[in-house]
């Protein structure tokens, strides 16, 4: 089939004009598939840092629930400041 098909082209002496708008959907996604390729590298390379990132969030806001728990903690309470208009 394949060389029956370029024969039929060579006969021609030009691609169809369905052929030409193939290849040109081909290379489209082809740069698409590329572009999505590129795009999950970088995503798979931001997870350790974001798992980092969420490791030490979570690590901290262990200490403050227990410095809230704990009565011996230095917490010092923020009173909210009436305006003189009050």
């Amino acid at each position: 089939m394949k060389n029956e098909l370029y024969t039929r082209v060579a006969e021609r002496g030009a691609p169809s004009e369905v052929e030409t708008r193939l290849r040109a959907a081909i290379a489209a996604l082809k740069k698409t598939i590329a572009n999505k390729n590129a795009e999950l590298t970088q995503l798979r390379a931001d997870v350790p840092a974001l798992v980092r990132a969420v490791n030490q969030l979570t690590l901290e806001n262990q200490a403050l629930r227990e410095a809230l728990v704990n009565p011996d903690a230095q917490v010092i309470p923020i009173r909210a400041t009436r305006s003189r208009h009050d």
